[in-house]
């Protein structure tokens, strides 16, 4: 087994913290979005989560070890709730002064953002492995995440009443029209 540095093993306390708070956070988005369609779709999204701590496991054994990763997964089971993730989430819209106004976009904003982030570490961890099973795995894991990044991406610019492509140009760059 190759040596484990303190980066990949923030990393994978990192990822423990996503995965333990992604199920908690979806909860929490649904009660956040006033909309019945939109509190489905979260409640969906948090139902699936367990199913993504599989291939978490599987990454993180054969990178770490087996040991020193149900050591971490117990730590960050024990503070799960709680979740951090939550917490931050709602830091980052008290800070922005949106709490009273947190609604289904910002539900959606925050969703995204979580995906984002999750998508940034599972990039990250692929720089600290050279075993192409693994790699494998974690494109799988990066495609996942991607999806429902693209899900909650439509979501949004279907609730915002956006996202039409322009088959033609509106105007010009010059200033001619």
């Amino acid at each position: 087994m190759p040596h484990i540095d303190d980066r990949v093993i923030e990393l994978a306390r990192t990822a423990l913290s996503f995965e333990f708070g992604e199920e908690h956070f979806y909860r929490h988005a649904a009660e956040m979005t006033r909309n019945p369609r939109g509190k489905a779709m979260f409640l969906r999204l948090a139902e699936e989560e367990p199913g993504h701590m599989h291939d978490m496991h599987r990454l993180f054994i054969a990178i770490i070890g087996k040991d020193e990763w149900q050591r971490l997964a117990a730590e960050e089971a024990a503070n799960a709730s709680p979740s951090k993730v939550v917490a931050e989430m709602e830091a980052a819209v008290a800070h922005r002064g949106m709490i009273a106004v947190a609604d289904d976009t910002q539900a959606l904003r925050m969703a995204m953002e979580l995906e984002r982030r999750v998508i940034h570490l599972l990039k990250d961890m692929a720089d600290h492995t050279h075993d192409p099973a693994i790699i494998e795995l974690i494109g799988k894991m990066i495609l996942e995440e991607c999806s429902q990044y693209d899900a909650l991406q439509a979501q949004l610019d279907s609730v915002l009443n956006v996202g039409l492509w322009l088959d033609v140009p509106e105007f010009r760059m010059d200033g001619k029209y």
